[in-house]
C-alpha cells in the first residue's frame, strides 16, 4: 500500500495545504491588487493565485506519489479534450436547469448588462476558469483517489464535500445553500470523477456551470445579463425552496451518473468474462 494510503495525515496535510492556498491566495489578491482595485480585477488575481497554488501543491504530491497530471485524464490528446467538451456541455445544461428552477419558484426576466465591458468580460471568465481549474484539482484529483484507495467511494466523495462546504459557508455563502447546492453539487462532481476518472471532465463540468452562473444568474460587471425578479420579496423568501429543489437535480443527476457507471462496469466485466 502506497505511502499516502497507508498515512492518514499525508491525505490531511494535501487538504490543509489546498486550504492555505485558498486563503493565502484572498491575502496575496489584496496586497497586489491594493484598495482601489475594481472588482473584477481582485476577484480575477484572487483566482490566479488560488489556482497556481493548488497546482503547484498537487504537482508537488503527484511527483512524490509517482503519478502524472494524466493519470487522471489530464492531457493535450484527442479524447481528453473530447471529455472536456462534453464536461463544458453537461455543466451548461445542469446550470440551465438550475436557472429554471429559479425561474419556477421567483420569476425573472433578463436584460442586457448595462456596465458590461470586454475587459470586465475577460477578466470574469478568466476568473472563472482559473478557480473552476483550481477547485477541482484541489478537490476531486490526488487526495481524491488517496481516500478511494484507502477508505471507499463514500469517504472519497464526502469527504472532500464537507471541506468544500466548508470553505464557501466560511467565504459567505448562506449555510442552508451551502448544505444544499454546493454539497450537492460536490457529491455529484465527486460521482463524476469516480465514473469518468477523466479531471478534465470534471472541471470542464464546473466551469460550465459557473460560466451560465456567472452570465446570468450571479451578477456582476462581467455578466452578461442583470436578472431583475417580478417580485423581490416572494424570490427572497423562495431561497430554502430554491436551493431544495437544485439539490435534487444534482442528486439526482448523480444518480443517473453512477447508474450509467455501474452499468458499464457490469457490461466490461461480462466482455471479459466471456473472452
Amino acid at each position: 500500500m502506497k505511502d499516502g494510503v497507508r498515512r492518514p495525515w499525508a491525505i490531511a496535510r494535501y487538504f490543509a495545504l489546498v486550504t492555505f492556498c485558498a486563503y493565502g491566495g484572498t491575502v496575496l489578491a489584496a496586497i497586489a491588487t491594493g484598495r482601489d482595485a475594481s472588482p473584477a480585477l481582485g476577484w480575477l488575481v484572487k483566482c490566479l493565485f488560488v489556482a497556481v497554488g493548488v497546482l503547484a501543491v498537487t504537482a508537488w504530491h503527484l511527483k512524490g506519489h509517482g503519478e502524472r497530471w494524466r493519470d487522471y485524464g489530464v492531457s493535450p490528446d484527442a479524447p481528453a479534450l473530447r471529455r472536456a467538451a462534453l464536461g463544458l456541455l453537461g455543466g451548461v445544461a445542469l446550470a440551465t436547469g438550475w436557472a429554471a428552477v429559479v425561474w419556477f419558484w421567483a420569476p425573472y426576466r433578463l436584460t442586457p448588462n448595462p456596465q458590461l465591458t470586454a475587459a470586465t468580460f475577460a477578466m470574469g471568465t478568466a476568473a472563472t476558469l482559473a478557480i473552476g481549474i483550481a477547485e477541482e484539482v484541489g478537490y476531486r484529483s490526488y487526495g481524491m483517489r488517496r481516500l478511494h484507495e484507502g477508505y471507499g467511494a463514500a469517504a472519497a466523495v464526502l469527504l472532500p464535500t464537507a471541506i468544500f462546504v466548508l470553505a464557501h459557508v466560511a467565504g459567505g455563502v448562506p449555510w442552508l445553500a451551502g448544505l444544499t447546492v454546493i454539497g450537492t453539487a460536490s457529491v455529484l462532481y465527486g460521482c463524476l470523477m469516480l465514473a469518468t476518472r477523466s479531471l478534465a471532465l470534471v472541471a470542464a463540468f464546473h466551469i460550465g456551470n459557473n460560466l451560465v452562473q456567472d452570465a446570468a444568474l450571479r451578477t456582476s460587471a462581467g455578466s452578461l445579463f442583470v436578472s431583475s425578479f417580478a417580485d423581490p420579496e416572494r424570490a427572497q423568501a423562495a431561497g430554502p425552496a430554491i436551493w431544495s429543489s437544485m439539490a435534487a437535480l444534482n442528486l439526482a443527476v448523480a444518480f443517473a451518473v453512477l447508474a450509467w457507471h455501474r452499468s458499464r462496469t457490469r457490461k466490461w466485466s461480462q466482455f471479459t468474462s466471456n473472452r
